[in-house]
């Protein structure tokens, strides 16, 4: 169980970072003046968005992960109990 506390920890840290790295998209184009460093803080938001979307993807997918072993877990923990109380 403290391991899928920890992976939501980590989606909730992957989100607020991504909703950083967009409210800061936003805010660079509208302090900055010049274009081409719109354009960078554009690129660089873009560049920093797909990370984040790259980790929650390996995060969805270690959580799916991890859901399955504990299923399995929960199986044999099952199998154990009965075979106990027969």
């Amino acid at each position: 169980m403290s391991q899928l506390v920890k992976l939501e920890k980590r989606f909730e840290d992957a989100i607020k970072r991504l909703e950083l790295a967009l409210s800061d998209k936003i805010v660079s184009k509208e302090v900055s003046g010049s274009f081409n460093e719109k354009e960078e803080v554009s690129k660089q938001g873009r560049d920093n968005i797909e990370k984040l979307l790259n980790r929650i993807a390996y995060l969805e997918k270690a959580a799916e992960n991890d859901a399955k072993e504990i299923d399995k877990l929960i199986s044999k923990l099952q199998e154990i109990l009965e075979a106990k109380n027969d």
